[in-house]
């Protein structure tokens, strides 16, 4: 319900469209309108409204620039593939008490590629932790290795048996956070 302001002094009368000071300071006297007499009240105070708005945006883009960037590290996987074409991804990253293990995805080439000897790289973005850090990949489809110190499981499904019951999922970042 919408009431008609009365300005004290002001020499208005109650029934004076009032078409500006839609948020001064007045005295409501409760005689009701209707929201066609006053289409300005549908949404109260503009004015008041875009300051609360602006001063919220700056309360949080201050809390934005005094808070602390999260400390992170690049896990980097390097691997010969026997031809061109092939694609090292991370996939995702599970923590156990001893270890945090980073799981990279090949992908083999799409269509023809050269048969020569290609070497790749990725890397994955953690939080920093002073745990080692073991590398896992999955969908090598070769029988010799370049990397003696990334694991090779046969299926997720075996990795996953092979973390245990304890392993917790690791949040990956972005390369902006």
């Amino acid at each position: 319900m919408f009431y008609r302001h009365v300005f004290k002094g002001s020499g208005r009368s109650p029934s004076t469209p009032l078409n500006s000071l839609v948020c001064g300071r007045s005295e409501i006297a409760r005689h009701p309108l209707t929201s066609a007499d006053f289409p300005e009240f549908r949404t109260g105070c503009p004015t008041l409204k875009k300051v609360l708005a602006l001063a919220g945006l700056f309360i949080l883009l201050a809390g934005c620039l005094q808070s602390e960037p999260i400390q992170s590290e690049t896990t980097t996987v390097q691997l010969d593939t026997p031809s061109a074409g092939w694609q090292l991804a991370p996939l995702e990253a599970w923590e156990t008490d001893e270890a945090i293990y980073c799981l990279f995805q090949l992908s083999p080439p799409q269509g023809l590629s050269a048969q020569v000897i290609t070497s790749i790289v990725s890397e994955m973005k953690l939080p920093a932790s002073e745990k080692l850090k073991k590398r896992v990949v999955l969908g090598k489809a070769w029988n010799w290795s370049s990397a003696s110190d990334v694991e090779f499981p046969n299926s997720l499904e075996a990795f996953k048996e092979q973390l245990g019951e304890g392993a917790r999922s690791v949040d990956l970042l972005t390369p902006e956070s």
